[in-house]
């Protein structure tokens, strides 16, 4: 899938739910908080991130950079979306964090952090495209990356048009980039986290 499809593909689907739904979790397509929650206390997990800097990959309304700050994050986030309505909305929920329309694909902003994370933003698109941006992501850290999927592992009819990726394909591929990783499919059936590093220090 090339980046401008996967643009007009985004865009269709979030901006009617944005429209009805404003900042809620609803807007970014969760249908139940507990879910994005439980993928938050993953992510957080990557490491020592309470004053480290994080660059958040499809940040949507914002909700991770509040989830972050109510557990006690007090570093530099900065949270980045191809949706420029998003980007505004969040900017507006959490004026004390840093919030930009920016593709980690185009990245002219040469955007970097210790952590750079993504929630929930390849069921819109393809494995070719997961991999760039993973690769991209990976580019942009200093320390570490930390992202989630929907899985294959689990009945993907549930899921319907949405691409859930094989975690042993993405793995595999991760495995390309570090050999430093780890590898979680135990907090929800339909999902899988993956943290890729550095070097060989996992914190």
């Amino acid at each position: 899938m090339d980046i401008k499809t996967h643009e007009l593909r985004v865009r269709g689907h979030f901006l009617p739910l944005l429209a009805e739904h404003g900042a809620s979790s609803l807007a970014v397509g969760y249908k139940h908080s507990g879910n994005h929650l439980a993928r938050y206390r993953i992510l957080a997990g990557i490491g020592a991130i309470e004053r480290a800097s994080i660059l958040d990959i499809g940040c949507g309304v914002g909700h991770f950079a509040g989830w972050l700050t109510a557990n006690g994050y007090r570093g530099a986030y900065t949270g980045v979306d191809i949706m420029a309505e998003m980007v505004e909305k969040a900017a507006g929920l959490y004026p004390g964090k840093t919030f930009a329309a920016a593709d980690i694909l185009d990245n002219d902003m040469n955007l970097s952090a210790d952590y750079v994370v993504a929630s929930g933003i390849f069921h819109m698109g393809d494995v070719n495209l997961m991999k760039r941006m993973i690769a991209a992501m990976f580019d942009a850290c200093t320390i570490g990356v930390a992202f989630n999927s929907l899985s294959s592992w689990y009945d993907t009819s549930v899921q319907g048009e949405f691409y859930c990726a094989d975690p042993l394909e993405t793995l595999t591929f991760c495995r390309t980039l570090t050999p430093s990783l780890l590898f979680r499919h135990d907090y929800l059936p339909h999902d899988f986290t993956i943290f890729l590093y550095k070097d060989s220090n996992t914190e």
